[in-house]
């Protein structure tokens, strides 16, 4: 903590700001337990409301993490911790199913070839497991969500992280993309099948045929909205979590999909 020295007397906002520059940089890795408020008060010369209030902000922002008992540790960044944001950031933007399908062309087009090239043997057994869940799963809901898990274990096995990390920022609205797909019965009975197709391709070790695979699933959607396609994405789920009834917020937040990252290996989504 070389940044901030026992004469100095901080702001909050100085002092938040060093710990997140601190905790992104990496120079605090995740585990690093950090000195008490009381240390922390008198190393930087403020009360220990002020310390109290930081040490809760960054907790709030998810970079710290407090194990009672034991005493206040950073936390290590997960890709999964961009989404809600940028859910909101396109929300709005008001962004439409041909926005979104015009980006995940591009994204997941190339995570597919790239995953083929890359995958792993346990990576090729997930998307399996993953093209499972995707059929076995009984409501809308459930079968947005294992979708979800499906693309996102493409992007993983592409063996690209920023790859995975753009994914992950669009899992929200692709959440709420899926409700609609999923609500409509023309669309999984015509798209779900390249599911597999995608996953033979990896398998089969030919990142073209892969592409190709993922670009007609993706296509799906384009042809069968009609002039859905450009309405705004969340007003289109909320018409569909309307239909079905499901009260407002769904399990905390209108649209969560908590947990859906350990879909592809949960027998149980």
């Amino acid at each position: 903590m070389t940044g901030l020295t026992s004469r100095t007397t901080a702001s909050r906002d100085v002092i938040a700001g060093y710990f997140e520059e601190e905790l992104l940089s990496g120079r605090l890795p995740a585990g690093t337990r950090l000195p008490s408020e009381r240390q922390l008060a008198s190393r930087l010369g403020v009360s220990r409301p002020v310390i109290r209030e930081v040490m809760r902000t960054l907790v709030e922002r998810g970079l710290l993490v407090v194990s009672p008992g034991r005493g206040t540790f950073a936390r290590a960044m997960e890709p999964t911790d961009i989404s809600a944001p940028m859910t909101s950031a396109y929300r709005r933007r008001n962004a439409t199913p041909r926005d979104l399908v015009e980006a995940r062309t591009m994204l997941e087009c190339q995570a597919a070839a790239l995953a083929a090239e890359r995958a792993s043997d346990d990576d090729i057994a997930e998307l399996r497991t993953a093209v499972a869940l995707v059929e076995e799963a009984d409501d809308i809901i459930a079968k947005a969500r294992a979708d979800v898990a499906f693309h996102a274990r493409i992007a993983r096995a592409s063996g690209n992280p920023v790859i995975e990390t753009m994914f992950v920022s669009i899992t929200g609205l692709a959440f709420e993309h899926m409700l609609r797909s999923s609500a409509d019965p023309m669309i999984p009975g015509e798209a779900n099948p390249f599911h597999q197709a995608v996953v033979d391709a990896i398998r089969d070790r030919d990142p073209e045929g892969a592409r190709r695979a993922m670009q007609a699933h993706l296509a799906v959607a384009t042809r069968r909205y009609g002039e859905e396609l450009d309405f705004s994405i969340e007003h289109l789920a909320r018409r569909e979590l309307a239909r079905m009834q499901v009260p407002e917020p769904l399990r905390g937040s209108p649209l969560d999909i908590d947990g859906w990252e350990n879909l592809a290996t949960d027998p149980k989504p």
